[in-house]
C-alpha cells in the first residue's frame, strides 16, 4: 500500500469538506477517523497497546500545517504508536483501588483495636474517668471509716490567771485528753452512706467503661471516614486524568479544527470542576488525618484502600438484649441507687444518735492527782434546725426519682440508637450496592457515548461529558454509602456497648 504523506491527509481533509453529498465531513467525528487511519498509515507500524499514561490521541492523528513545529516533532518520531479511543483507553487505565488486596475481618479489627488502644493510652477522657473512679473508691473507705470508733487526742497547757478575784484556785498542768467514741444506734445514717458510696464507684466505674467504648467509637469512626475520603480522592484522581485527556485529545483537534473551540470550552470547564472536587476530598482527608493525629498522635496507621470492607451489620436482637448491660445505663442506675440511700440517709441525720464515748485525762492536777477515766453514753439529737434538715430529705427524694426518670430515658435512647443504625447500616449497604450495579451500566453508556460522539457524531460532546459525570457522581455515592454503612454498623455495635467486644473477638451479639 502506498503510504500518504502529510500533504496527503491534508488534500484527504480538503477532498473531503468538499464532497456535495456528504458536506463537512471532516468537521465531523467519521472524518477525523479517516484522517487518523491516514495518519496510522504514514505513521508506520502500530503499537500492540497503549500505555497507561499515553497521550488519548497522538500527535499523528491531527494533520499539522506543513512547516509547523509539530509537524517537524513529528517527522522525527515516525514510530509513535497511533492514536487509542477514549473507550480503549479507559480500559487500559485501572482504578486506584483496583488490584490491592483485600482485607479480612480479623486483620481489619487488628488494625482498628490497634489504634483504640493507642488513643486510649493517651486520651485525657478516659484518664479522667479512670481517676474518677479512683476518687469514688477512697469516698468508700472514708464512709466505712465512720463505723469504726473514732479516736480524739486533745492537749492543752497550763492555764495562767490574771485580773481580779481567787488566785488561790485548781492550778492544772499540761492536760492531754483523749476520747474515744463510738455510733451505737443512728437509725441507719452509716450503712445508708456507705451503700450510697458504693453505688457511686459502681457509677464512676460504668462512666470509665462507657469513655473507653465512646473512645473506640471516635477512633474507629475517623478510620472509616478517612478510609472514605482516601477512595473518593482516587475516584476523583481518575476523574481529572479522564477529563485532561480528553482536554488534551480536544486541544490537539482544535489547532486543526478551529471550529470545534467550544466543546474544548467545554472540556474545559468540567475539567476545572473534577478538579474542584479532587481538592475538596484531598482537604477532607486532612480533615480525618488531623483528627486521628489528635487521637493518636502523629503516627496515623495504615488502612486499606479498598472500597470494600469486612463490616456488616449486627444481629439486632442480641444487640437489644445488652441494652440492660450497656455501661452508660448502668451508670444512672447506679446513680439512682446512690440518690436513693442518700436520701434514707439524710433522713436519718435528723434523728435521734446514741454513741458510747470513753475519755481520759491525762493531766496532772496542782495537787499531784490524776484525773480518772470517764465512760458514757451520750444521746445527741438535731431537734431543730429551722426546716432544713425536712428540706435536704425531700431534696434528696426528689433527685431520686429524676435519676430513675434518667435511667428509663437512657433505655429508650440506647433501643433507638441500636434500631435506627442497624436500619442505616442495612439501607446504607444495600444502596451502595444499587449504586455499584449503577456504575457497571454507565460505564459502558460513558463509553458508548463517547464512540457515538466520536466516530458517528450521533451525540454531542456535551453528552459525552454529563455521561463521564454521572459516571463519576455515581461511583461517589457508591464510595459514599458503603463507608456510610460501616460508620452506623459502628454506630450499632457502640449503641449496644459491644464495640470493645467486637473489635476483640469479632462476636456480632452475646
Amino acid at each position: 500500500m502506498t503510504q500518504h504523506t502529510r500533504p496527503e491527509a491534508q488534500a484527504a481533509l480538503q477532498a473531503l469538506n468538499q464532497e456535495g453529498d456528504r458536506p463537512g465531513l471532516a468537521r465531523r467525528p467519521t472524518g477525523w477517523l479517516i484522517l487518523a487511519l491516514l495518519g496510522a498509515v504514514a505513521s508506520g507500524p502500530v503499537a500492540a497497546q497503549t500505555k497507561p499514561d499515553q497521550t488519548l490521541v497522538s500527535d499523528a492523528t491531527i494533520a499539522p500545517k506543513p512547516g509547523s513545529t509539530k509537524a517537524k516533532q513529528l517527522s522525527t518520531s515516525t514510530n509513535r504508536a497511533p492514536p487509542a479511543t477514549f473507550a480503549q483507553w479507559l480500559e487500559t487505565q485501572p482504578s486506584s483501588t483496583d488490584n490491592v488486596p483485600s482485607v479480612d475481618s480479623a486483620t481489619l479489627r487488628r488494625i482498628f483495636r490497634d489504634a483504640v488502644e493507642k488513643a486510649e493510652q493517651r486520651s485525657p477522657e478516659v484518664r479522667q474517668a479512670y481517676t474518677a473512679y479512683e476518687a469514688a473508691n477512697a469516698d468508700v473507705d472514708e464512709a466505712k471509716g465512720q463505723r469504726w470508733p473514732q479516736i480524739d487526742i486533745g492537749s492543752q497547757t497550763q492555764s495562767l490567771k490574771f485580773g481580779p478575784g481567787n488566785r488561790n484556785g485548781d492550778n492544772s498542768g499540761n492536760v492531754v485528753t483523749a476520747t474515744i467514741s463510738t455510733t451505737v444506734y443512728d437509725w441507719g445514717r452509716t450503712k445508708n452512706t456507705i451503700g450510697s458510696r458504693e453505688h457511686l464507684s459502681d457509677a464512676a466505674r460504668s462512666n470509665y467503661t462507657a469513655a473507653r467504648e465512646q473512645n473506640a467509637f471516635d477512633v474507629t469512626s475517623t478510620l472509616v471516614e478517612l478510609g472514605k475520603q482516601c477512595a473518593i480522592v482516587d475516584l476523583s484522581q481518575r476523574f481529572v486524568e479522564r477529563m485532561a485527556t480528553l482536554v488534551k485529545m480536544l486541544d490537539e483537534i482544535v489547532a486543526v479544527d478551529r471550529g470545534r473551540g467550544s466543546e474544548l470550552t467545554q472540556a474545559k470547564a468540567r475539567l476545572l470542576q473534577a478538579e474542584a472536587a479532587h481538592d475538596s476530598a484531598q482537604a477532607k482527608v486532612r480533615d480525618a488525618e488531623l483528627k486521628l493525629q489528635k487521637l493518636l498522635g502523629e503516627t496515623t496507621p495504615p488502612i486499606p484502600r479498598t472500597r470494600d470492607w469486612p463490616i456488616q451489620p449486627g444481629n439486632l436482637p442480641q444487640l437489644l438484649q445488652q441494652v440492660d448491660t450497656h455501661s452508660s445505663l448502668r451508670q444512672i442506675q447506679s446513680e439512682a441507687n446512690a440518690a436513693d440511700l442518700n436520701a434514707k440517709a439524710v433522713k436519718a441525720s435528723g434523728l435521734p444518735t446514741v454513741n458510747w464515748t470513753v475519755s481520759a485525762n491525762a493531766g496532772v492536777g496542782g495537787a499531784g492527782q490524776r484525773a480518772p477515766w470517764q465512760t458514757m453514753l451520750t444521746l445527741n439529737w438535731a431537734a431543730f434546725r429551722g426546716g432544713s434538715t425536712k428540706a435536704a430529705t425531700a431534696a434528696a427524694g426528689h433527685r431520686a426519682q429524676a435519676a430513675w426518670q434518667r435511667v428509663d430515658q437512657q433505655r429508650r435512647d440506647l433501643e433507638y440508637g441500636i434500631r435506627a443504625a442497624d436500619q442505616d447500616a442495612h439501607t446504607m449497604l444495600s444502596r451502595a450496592d444499587q449504586y455499584e450495579r449503577l456504575s457497571a451500566e454507565t460505564d459502558q453508556v460513558r463509553k458508548a457515548f463517547f464512540e457515538q460522539w466520536y466516530h458517528l457524531g450521533k451525540r454531542t460532546l456535551l453528552d459525552v461529558l454529563l455521561a463521564e459525570n454521572d459516571h463519576y457522581g455515581n461511583r461517589v455515592s457508591e464510595v459514599t454509602n458503603r463507608f456510610g454503612g460501616y460508620a452506623a454498623v459502628l454506630q450499632e455495635y457502640a449503641s449496644a456497648g459491644a464495640l470493645l467486644d467486637w473489635l476483640e473477638t469479632g462476636r456480632t451479639g452475646s
